[in-house]
């Protein structure tokens, strides 16, 4: 005697609920066949009825074959596909999640890379691209922990700059969008996310994050620098807020983008990589200390792309300056205010301030900027300022410390750009008017035997993960 009919049904099926209902309706919510009661057969035609209507034979196979021939004369509903069969795979840009790509410029400071690229890619960046700016003897050493499919790690024969590290990086990037940041600059939280949600949408886009200075609790006798340097970053980051009070998914005004591209600070920005690639055949990057972030906002308004600042794009600016460092620092910024002028034959308003006088200054104080400026080391007036400097330190009398790194800062420019005016009008300066070789150059800007290693060996393989 078999099994009761019942028990052969699964349990799902067989459960109190499920038994009430047709099997029709149990099985992909397809309509009854007919309203019978359970277990009461509906009134069918006799076969051989009138009614009755004889079906086709159909063997199995036959059917099957039947069917897939008319679901390939059907057209797909799916994403358009080619011809061929082949499905094309959608990039994570086309799908609203473009892939980004981190890259950090370095030069000596290894101790700060491998916590960096940890911190981005706990962030769920998908490369982080480390370009050693020059010579970093014992580098593999020291980043061995850096070494993974998500990283990739560069060392230049020399030192290049900051623009031509940043092209190295964006070379051997494999992501949509490039984040370009310092190796300064600690991420916070959602940083990588907020870059990427932003050019979600495409477009020649460019997001300026906000990264203000973290300064030490206790100010000591020779942090006047930094002091100085965090409240000018955030006097320009009230004026970006100023220029677009409206929210990141409105459209930005070409006002407002322009004032951002034409006062770029580089350390925490992301564009496309397209972007970024099409800037560089306008015109190549070269070396321009401290100004090459302007130099790349002209070149992408040039370009017609579009600039926003967000300032929920956090980071943090270790910032560290001592004096002496500081005085070689506003030399080379002067000297590039002149490159930049000879590459595109006008003074950004934005370097105005830095080597040129304003009339509202003190007369006495504009004498001594004239002074330094015309002198080719440091003479009586420059000597004195770094003294009362000491001093001002020592006393804790911040304030007039912090005007005489104001004083010495715009009178150190001065100095750097007159020197380099001077080199290029005799004819013996190596910037704006030396040529840049081009990517395909025959001495490329990474040199890829310094590459080879276990850490180096990942380059290529990070753009096939996921």
């Amino acid at each position: 005697m078999g099994r009761p009919r019942s028990a052969r049904l699964p349990h799902r099926i067989r459960h109190p609920l499920a038994v009430s209902e047709p099997s029709g309706v149990l099985l992909r919510r397809r309509a009854p066949r007919d309203d019978a009661v359970p277990r009461e057969p509906a009134d069918r035609p006799a076969r051989g009825s009138r009614d009755h209507v004889q079906r086709v034979a159909l063997r199995r196979r036959e059917h099957a074959r039947d069917g897939r021939r008319r679901a390939h004369d059907r057209p797909d509903r799916r994403a358009h596909e080619p011809a061929s069969g082949h499905r094309r795979s959608m990039s994570a840009a086309e799908a609203g999640r473009p892939t980004v790509s981190v890259v950090i410029p370095s030069y000596r400071r290894l101790e700060r890379v491998p916590p960096l690229v940890a911190a981005y890619l706990a962030q769920g960046a998908d490369e982080v691209v480390v370009v050693l700016d020059g010579p970093h003897p014992g580098w593999r050493t020291a980043l061995a922990d850096v070494a993974s499919e998500a990283s990739v790690v560069i060392e230049l024969p020399e030192n290049r700059g900051l623009a031509l590290a940043r092209i190295a990086g964006l070379e051997a990037a494999s992501g949509d969008v490039v984040l370009a940041v310092d190796d300064d600059v600690e991420p916070g939280d959602g940083l990588v996310e907020r870059h990427r949600a932003f050019h979600a949408g495409g477009g020649d886009r460019v997001l300026l994050g906000y990264m203000p200075v973290s300064l030490p609790v206790r100010r000591g006798r020779d942090d006047a620098p930094a002091f100085v340097y965090a409240r000018d970053y955030e006097r320009q980051a009230a004026v970006w807020r100023s220029a677009d009070a409206s929210s990141p998914e409105s459209p930005v005004s070409p006002e407002s983008s322009s004032l951002v591209l034409g006062s770029l600070w580089g350390g925490n920005f992301s564009l496309p990589r397209d972007l970024y690639l099409r800037a560089e055949a306008l015109a190549p990057s070269i070396r321009l200390d401290y100004n090459e972030d302007l130099d790349l906002g002209i070149r992408l308004e040039r370009l017609g792309a579009t600039a926003r600042f967000d300032p929920l794009a956090r980071a943090a600016h270790h910032q560290v300056r001592d004096l002496a460092g500081f005085r070689r620092e506003a030399v080379q910024r002067g000297a590039a205010v002149a490159d930049l002028e000879r590459r595109w034959g006008t003074r950004p308003p934005q370097l105005v301030p830095v080597v040129t006088i304003p009339a509202s200054y003190h007369g006495a104080l504009a004498r001594g900027q004239r002074r330094i400026a015309a002198s080719d080391r440091p003479e009586l007036v420059e000597r004195t300022a770094v003294a009362v400097y000491r001093v001002a330190g020592v006393l804790h009398v911040w304030r007039l410390q912090d005007g005489v790194v104001r004083f010495l800062r715009r009178g150190l420019a001065m100095r750097g750009y007159r020197q380099r005016t001077r080199a290029a009008r005799d004819g013996a300066t190596g910037g704006a008017d030396a040529p840049v070789p081009a990517p395909s150059a025959t001495r490329p800007l990474v040199e890829e035997r310094r590459v080879s290693g276990p850490v180096a060996s990942t380059r290529r393989r990070c753009g096939t993960r996921r």
